[in-house]
């Protein structure tokens, strides 16, 4: 968040960025998609914290007229085969008929109700988007939750969710132990922060606060602090706190419904579980 917020940090425009950073190996600390980050991480990078589990909903923009999600309905979402999307198929039959690219992709939609031309009638999305959105008093849309993705994927699956943004460390700092004493100050700063933000983001939004006014913020992060304390009303981003990381075992959990085999020695030594 906005602590992080320093000429040694970097705020990606997209995957294909990210992408480029696993391999170029320039950034000390990475927060990606889980799935794709351990498969992009080969020798460079570790699994270090799993940073949210599960921020993903089924939003109705009003458009259908029953209000019951079926085929007949266009739905468009974004990430085609990365986890969020994965997640949704393993517990909906419904057919994604549209992908954006990203999250942000899908806030466009959400306040149109339309995609090039057509009329959607649900998005399936995140936060901090669907709090943005529906905050936005210009919307054409009578938004509304019809389905949260991590509750049906846990009654499915007996889990609190699924993997979703992971926190990596590069190999070669962790391996680095003239670096131990501030790899762990800074574990342990960002897991109070997480911690923060799941008690509702109260330390969060004064640092955004601090960093500057809403455009400010919204330019660096992509929304504000009124955003960020909507959204965390409930822990809709989804943070996970330290000791909740799954274990090495019960990741096993989530590999068939979304494709995750943990390659051999992905998880840190920094990793808590």
């Amino acid at each position: 968040m906005a602590r992080y917020a320093n000429d040694d940090s970097v705020v990606f425009g997209g995957a294909q960025d990210v992408k480029a950073a696993f391999t170029s190996a320039t950034s000390d600390f990475i927060i990606f998609d889980s799935v794709n980050g351990m498969k992009l991480s080969k020798d460079n990078y570790r699994l270090v914290r799993m940073v949210t589990f599960g921020n993903l909903y089924l939003v109705s923009t009003g458009n259908d007229e029953d209000g019951v999600p079926s085929e007949d309905d266009f739905i468009f979402s974004y990430g085609k085969d990365l986890v969020p999307d994965l997640a949704f198929r393993a517990v909906s039959e419904l057919t994604i008929d549209a992908y954006g690219a990203q999250v942000s992709d899908t806030g466009p939609v959400l306040k149109s109700g339309i995609y090039q031309g057509t009329k959607v009638d649900y998005v399936v999305s995140s936060y901090p988007v669907i709090a943005n959105m529906m905050a936005d008093t210009t919307k054409l849309t009578d938004l509304s939750i019809t389905m949260n993705v991590a509750e049906e994927f846990g009654k499915k699956y007996g889990t609190d969710g699924f993997p979703q943004a992971g926190l990596f460390i590069k190999k070669s700092l962790q391996d680095d132990s003239s670096k131990r004493v501030e790899i762990e100050h800074f574990l342990t700063v960002f897991d109070a922060d997480v911690r923060d933000l799941i008690a509702g983001g109260g330390h969060a939004v004064s640092f955004l606060n601090d960093y500057g006014d809403n455009t400010k913020q919204a330019s660096r992060f992509g929304f504000n602090s009124t955003t960020l304390e909507k959204s965390q009303e409930n822990n809709g981003l989804a943070f996970l706190a330290r000791d909740d990381n799954p274990s090495l075992d019960e990741y096993s959990v989530f590999e068939k419904p979304l494709g995750i085999t943990l390659p051999e020695g992905i998880l840190s030594n920094y990793y808590p579980a």
